[in-house]
């Protein structure tokens, strides 16, 4: 992960230094939504039904185009988790996992059309995230926050995760505009100790709107 790491910065700075004046370089902001979950494996019989827990995600990015394809690196901010019932103190209460993710993503997109006012793309790449805080929250059968734990010693700080999707852009003037959908599977487990499952892994579908320059 730290390679891949130090490969994304090295990426980031030539596009910073390659062909601007060519109009092959462009950077832009970008932030959404990201509908996360978990998986767990092996699947105990008596686990519980985790449920979709949605979350803001939002950074930069920076393109340099080679025809018809660009890479694309990323750096965003991205809360995942997820929802569940648990039975505490003769009742269940509702839990959900808070964890804010910073991170480095790298992709390859390929633009499908090049002509036209709408031009849609798909990409795929890697991102790297670490867990720069993990809070666990319990609500009672009338949703009122009952505790709040600061869970990071449970979880392991760095995230490998696969990246697909797709998209269309189109330009207004100088500005260009970009609607996309996501899939992020993690591909790494993120539990450290205390729980009775070999791996948890990060999944979520991303939506996400950007403009860049």
């Amino acid at each position: 992960m730290k390679k891949f790491l130090a490969a994304s910065v090295f990426i980031l700075v030539i596009l910073a230094g390659s062909q601007t004046r060519a109009g092959r370089v462009s950077f832009g902001v970008k932030g959404g939504l990201n509908l996360s979950n978990i998986s767990v494996s092996p699947k105990p019989m008596d686990v519980a039904e985790f449920k979709t827990l949605p979350g803001l995600t939002a950074g930069i990015f920076f393109s340099v185009n080679f025809g018809p394809f660009a890479i694309q690196p990323e750096f965003l901010y991205a809360r995942r988790g997820t929802e569940y019932e648990a039975y505490i103190d003769d009742g269940f209460d509702n839990v959900r996992w808070h964890h804010d993710y910073l991170e480095a993503i790298l992709l390859l997109k390929w633009s499908i059309l090049r002509a036209g006012p709408t031009r849609p793309f798909i990409l795929a790449g890697l991102s790297c995230g670490y867990l720069s805080k993990a809070t666990t929250v319990i609500y009672d059968t009338e949703g009122l926050e009952v505790a709040r734990v600061d869970s990071r010693d449970y979880f392991r700080k760095n995230e490998l995760a696969a990246l697909i999707g797709g998209g269309f852009e189109f330009r207004v003037r100088l500005a260009k505009f970009s609607l996309e959908g996501r899939y992020h599977l993690g591909l790494s487990s993120v539990a450290l100790t205390g729980y009775e499952v070999d791996r948890i892994k990060n999944k979520s579908l991303t939506i996400l709107a950007g403009i860049s320059f």
